[in-house]
């Protein structure tokens, strides 16, 4: 049986970060619960987004055990290999606008939406908060350090890998 839901970002300025949450479909509501705190990082403001960002890696520990699994990366194809790869689990795909458009063979699909979509589902909501924050996060690590062993290392000690 499908039960997985995969949620993948992208983020975007001078480099690019790809995000991949996995979620067991039965977790989304204990998320939606956990989760209450998550916000869009984009709106907030300077000082805000500061101490949202200070604050996450703590809060992100109380739901990071409802998660199967989160991959970030500077590579596309990483991010597709891993999809191709889960494709019979998979109950439903949220994926950002334009990365939907480079998976050309999902765009038909039933079970695959867009994050413009997902997001104003309640049930998705929260996922893809989850999934942009990662992403965003950890685009700003990279930025200042283009090393994706930097970042990975980075991201364990915060507590996100």
């Amino acid at each position: 049986m499908k039960t997985l839901v995969i949620s993948v970002d992208r983020s975007r300025q001078k480099r690019t970060i790809y995000a991949l949450v996995e979620i067991d479909y039965n977790n989304l509501s204990e998320l939606r619960k956990r989760g209450g705190w998550l916000k869009h990082i984009a709106e907030l403001r300077k000082q805000e987004k500061r101490n949202y960002v200070a604050k996450f890696p703590k809060r992100f520990a109380d739901i990071k055990p409802l998660l199967k699994r989160v991959i970030i990366t500077p590579s596309f194809k990483e991010i597709k290999d891993e999809i191709i790869n889960m494709d019979k689990e998979i109950r439903v795909l949220i994926v950002d606008d334009t990365v939907l458009k480079k998976l050309e063979e999902y765009k038909s699909r039933k079970n695959i939406f867009k994050e413009s979509v997902a997001k104003n589902r309640r049930e998705f909501h929260h996922i893809v908060l989850l999934t942009d924050n990662l992403a965003y996060i950890s685009r700003e690590i990279y930025e200042k350090n283009r090393n994706p062993n930097a970042l990975k290392k980075e991201l364990r000690k915060r507590g996100i890998l």
